[in-house]
C-alpha cells in the first residue's frame, strides 16, 4: 500500500548525520589503507629488519603521524572520473567515428559533466572538487527520496533508516562521494519512482528524462514512469493521456539533444553506443552470460587486475538471493497488485542490464547494482523477523566496503 509522507527537519537531520558518519568512516578507511598497504601502481619500499628477526625484510611504514600520506585531490579521481572531468572542461572528442581514433569519451553521458561545467562559473575551484561536492549533495537528496519511497511502500521509519544505512555501507558506496555519476543517477531514479508513485507525473517524467542522459539504465526509469501512468489511469484512452503523452515526449528531449550533438561531431547518432563495442570492450550479450561463466571458470582476478571475481561474484549472488527470495515469498501479492509487480520488474531491469554488456568478466557489476532501490527495500522487508540474516548482509557489505574503499584509494583497478 502506498502512503505519502511529509519531509521534516528531523528526517533531513537524520539523513545528514548518516551521510556524514559514513563518509568520515570511509575517509578513515582510505587513510589507513594508504599508509598500511601498497599502492597498486607503484613499487613498494622495503627495509632491512632488525637482525635476528623472523623475516629479514619488512615493508617500510610511516612512524610518526607527520610521515603518513595525507589525501591529495588526485586520490579521489579514478578511471571514469577523468573522462567526465575532461568533458566538463573541454567537451566531447571532435572526431568522426569512421576515422582512426583512441577510445572516445562519447560513451560518457553529458548531464553530470554539464553540471560540473555550469557550477564552475560560480565555484572557482578545481572541477574535481565541484564534482565531489555535487556528488555528496546528490547523495543526500537521493537518500531523502529513497526514505520517502520506503515509507510509501509501508516500511516503518526505523526500516526506512535501515534501507539508507544499507545504501551507505554497500561495498562500492565510495563512488557516491567521488567524481562519478552514481549519486546523480540514484537521485534521479529515486525522484522518478517517488513522483510516479505519488502520481506527480510531470516531475516523474522530468527526473526520468534527465536520468537517460546520466547513465544508460535511465530508460528503465522512463519505462517505470510510463508504466505507472498506464496502471494509474487505466488502459482506456482519455484526454488526460494527451497530457501524459506530451510529458513523455518532452522527457525524450534530453537524449534527443545529446544524440543530435553526437551526430554533428561524429557523423553517427548512436556513437555513444557504437563506441562501447569499438573501443571500450562492452557489447550486448545474453543476460548473465558472464555470471554463469564464472561458475564454470572461477577466477580471483581478471587480466591486469580489472576485476576481482570473488568480490563481484559474492555480492552479485547476495543480490540475486534477495531478489529471487522476494519473488518466491511474495509471488501472489505481486500478481494481485500490478503496481508492486511494476516496481519488482523495474528493479529486475536494473539488475539484468549490468549482466548484459560483458560476456567474460564481472567488471563493475557491483557498482552498477548499487542503484537498484527495490533490492534494498526487499532486503529490509524480508528480514523484518530475520535479524540474523540482516546482520549477515550488513557485515558482508561493510567488510567488502572496507576492501573496496582501500582498493579505490590505493588505485587498484578492480575497483572500477
Amino acid at each position: 500500500m502506498l502512503t505519502n509522507f511529509r519531509m521534516t527537519p528531523k528526517i533531513v537531520g537524520s539523513v545528514l548525520a548518516l551521510v556524514l558518519i559514513s563518509r568520515i568512516l570511509m575517509l578513515l578507511t582510505g587513510y589507513m589503507g594508504m599508509n598500511l598497504f601498497n599502492t597498486y601502481t607503484q613499487i613498494p619500499v622495503y627495509e632491512k629488519n632488525v637482525p635476528g628477526s623472523v623475516t629479514p625484510w619488512i615493508q617500510k611504514l610511516p612512524l610518526g603521524l607527520e610521515e603518513t600520506r595525507m589525501f591529495q585531490l588526485s586520490d579521489f579521481m579514478k578511471l571514469d572520473s577523468y573522462p567526465y572531468l575532461n568533458i566538463a572542461t573541454k567537451g566531447y572528442d571532435q572526431v568522426h567515428i569512421d576515422q582512426p581514433h583512441r577510445a572516445a569519451n562519447w560513451v560518457f553521458f553529458p548531464l553530470y559533466p554539464l553540471l560540473i561545467h555550469l557550477f564552475g562559473y560560480v565555484l572557482w575551484v578545481h572541477p574535481a572538487i565541484i564534482g565531489m561536492l555535487l556528488s555528496n549533495l546528490f547523495l543526500i537528496g537521493a537518500l531523502l527520496y529513497v526514505y520517502g519511497i520506503a515509507l510509501q511502500r509501508g516500511l516503518s521509519e526505523r526500516q526506512a533508516s535501515t534501507v539508507l544505512t544499507l545504501i551507505l555501507i554497500y561495498p562500492s558506496s565510495v563512488f557516491f562521494s567521488v567524481p562519478y555519476t552514481e549519486s546523480l543517477f540514484l537521485l534521479l531514479s529515486a525522484a522518478s519512482v517517488y513522483y510516479a508513485s505519488n502520481k506527480q507525473y510531470a516531475l516523474a517524467f522530468l527526473a526520468a528524462g534527465l536520468s537517460t542522459v546520466t547513465r544508460v539504465p535511465g530508460f528503465i526509469n522512463l519505462a517505470f514512469v510510463a508504466g505507472s501512468v498506464c496502471l494509474d489511469e487505466g488502459f482506456h484512452f482519455s484526454k488526460r493521456y494527451l497530457k501524459w503523452g506530451l510529458y513523455g515526449l518532452l522527457s525524450l528531449v534530453p537524449m534527443g539533444a545529446f544524440l543530435l550533438h553526437m551526430k554533428m561531431i561524429t557523423g553517427d547518432f548512436l556513437a555513444p553506443f557504437h563506441e562501447q563495442s569499438l573501443s571500450w570492450f562492452r557489447e550486448t550479450t545474453l543476460p548473465f552470460q558472464n555470471y554463469f561463466r564464472y561458475w564454470q571458470h572461477p577466477y580471483f582476478s581478471a587480466p591486469a587486475g580489472w576485476d576481482n571475481g570473488v568480490l563481484e561474484f559474492t555480492i552479485s549472488t547476495a543480490v540475486f538471493v534477495v531478489y529471487l527470495a522476494y519473488l518466491v515469498i511474495h509471488a501472489k501479492g505481486l500478481l494481485r497488485d500490478k503496481r508492486q509487480l511494476l516496481f519488482y520488474v523495474y528493479g529486475a531491469g536494473l539488475i539484468i542490464l549490468p549482466f548484459s554488456s560483458q560476456p567474460y568478466y564481472l567488471t563493475s557489476v557491483v557498482r552498477y547494482l548499487m542503484v537498484c532501490i527495490p533490492f534494498y527495500i526487499y532486503l529490509v522487508q524480508l528480514t523484518k523477523e530475520r535479524e540474523k540474516v540482516l546482520l549477515f548482509y550488513q557485515m558482508l557489505f561493510f567488510i567488502f566496503q572496507i576492501i573496496t574503499t582501500i582498493g579505490y584509494f590505493n588505485r587498484f583497478y578492480f575497483v572500477a
